[in-house]
């Protein structure tokens, strides 16, 4: 990201339907993880999967020249 710090930290809020949150929280109790550790694992295997998906187009594209 352009512009921005090593290490720099955002806030983000999120509105969600009360019942799936007390159902994550649960899951995530039961499984012993993190609630908020677990939303940004997510989001960031969803990062890079798209960067994974891109690069093998573009080397599947090259391969096809």
């Amino acid at each position: 990201m352009a512009g921005r710090r090593k290490g720099e930290k955002a806030q983000f809020n999120i509105r969600m339907d009360a019942e799936l949150l007390r159902r994550y929280r649960d899951f995530c109790d039961r499984n012993g993880l993190d609630p908020h550790g677990q939303i940004i694992n997510f989001m960031r295997r969803l990062v890079e999967s798209e960067y994974d998906f891109q690069e093998k187009l573009w080397e599947i594209l090259r391969e096809q020249e």
